[in-house]
């Protein structure tokens, strides 16, 4: 657990989920959006889960450095802009119905 933040499953669980996000955006299928939505999830619950115990074992006055490299960060942020944008899409297009 301790390199939890820099081993590939920050990186590779984004990246699966930027790719069901694209191919949603192509194909239409439900079933991308369902992979895409869990894939951004997963690692927002890991790391609250991780916060919640530092935070219970050590109190407000820990002090947490995280390496995140830019691979990381961009793919987290393209991952979250992308299912908003797929949540978005599937929302208007059953408000219109």
């Amino acid at each position: 657990m301790n390199n939890l933040l820099s081993s590939s499953f920050s990186t590779s669980i984004p990246f699966a989920s930027v790719i069901f996000s694209t191919l949603h955006m192509i194909y239409g299928a439900d079933a991308f959006y369902i992979l895409a939505a869990v894939c951004v999830i997963l690692p927002a619950i890991t790391f609250f889960c991780v916060a919640g115990y530092i935070f219970f074992q050590y109190g407000r006055q820990a002090t947490i450095e995280i390496e995140l490299d830019s691979l990381q960060l961009g793919l987290i942020q393209l991952a979250t802009i992308l299912i908003t944008i797929n949540s978005l899409i599937l929302f208007f297009d059953h408000l219109a119905l």
